[in-house]
């Protein structure tokens, strides 16, 4: 019986992403911190995963919750949910900072085309974060965004673009699959009122 409900919680923990909040939250971010990078708010960009958290759980309160309910995960569940999110939200934070100082510190490298490349890098250890963040929720949708980010990063390093450039290029695909996503999401499962139990 044990076994059953663990295996039960398994199928609700994936469904429980396929609503595209998630995709939603993490393609806008993408574009915030390409814009803010193209505005030279390179510390604005750095900041944009803190700002986004908090507004998480309001959000699906407003948006996902009336539709299919509230979901409550075992203890043990919630704990690894919170360790996961954590480990994200840090190594998204770290990962950006590191692109940051390469970025900024490329006329330092010898090697030139390290320095060509470096623009990239930002998109591309985004890219990463959303390989892991496929794995912590459970979802293939990420890595289309993991695919959409390297190929950004890639393609943009190789036209000589700037990092802000590549993340907003990438964040519109990103947003543009999130949005089909979050749609589809609406229309499957309509909005319950109050008073229906």
């Amino acid at each position: 019986m044990l076994e059953n409900l663990g295996n039960i919680e398994k199928r609700v923990y994936r469904a429980f992403w396929d609503d595209g909040l998630l995709d939603v939250f993490a393609s806008f971010g993408v574009l915030a911190i390409g814009f803010f990078w193209m505005r030279d708010w390179a510390a604005a960009a750095a900041i944009v995963p803190a700002l986004l958290v908090p507004l998480w759980s309001p959000t699906r309160k407003r948006f996902v919750e009336p539709r299919i309910g509230m979901v409550e995960f075992s203890d043990n569940r919630e704990r690894q949910n919170t360790r996961r999110l954590k480990l994200v939200i840090y190594a998204g934070i770290a990962s950006l900072i590191i692109g940051l100082e390469l970025y900024f510190f490329r006329d330092r490298l010898e090697v030139s085309p390290a320095v060509s490349l470096i623009a990239g890098l930002p998109a591309l250890l985004l890219g990463l974060m959303a390989l892991i963040t496929s794995f912590l929720v459970a979802s293939n949708r990420f890595l289309i965004y993991a695919a959409i980010l390297v190929f950004a990063g890639v393609y943009g390093a190789m036209n000589d673009w700037r990092p802000g450039p590549i993340l907003a290029l990438a964040g519109i695909g990103m947003l543009l699959l999130a949005t089909t996503v979050m749609v589809k999401f609406m229309k499957d499962n309509p909005h319950v009122p109050e008073d229906i139990e």
